[in-house]
């Protein structure tokens, strides 16, 4: 099941969290870890999340994103 925006905003708020104020961290090491938990983050947006389109022959089509 896909999370909601203010979910997707908690987990962002926390990937950068988890890296700031630590004067020991690798900045290098922060920007892949910061990288790594906001796709997870997006990817638990958007995988499983219902929408709406419209096929070739203009009917609507509703689906589940898939990952």
């Amino acid at each position: 099941m896909a999370i909601t925006e203010q979910q997707l905003a908690i987990k962002i708020e926390e990937a950068y969290d988890a890296v700031s104020g630590d004067s020991n961290v690798n900045p290098e090491e922060a920007r892949k870890q910061v990288a790594e938990d906001l796709a997870a983050a997006i990817a638990q947006f958007v995988i499983g999340r219902q929408t709406t389109g419209v096929s070739s022959d203009g009917a609507t089509v509703n689906t589940t994103i898939n990952g």
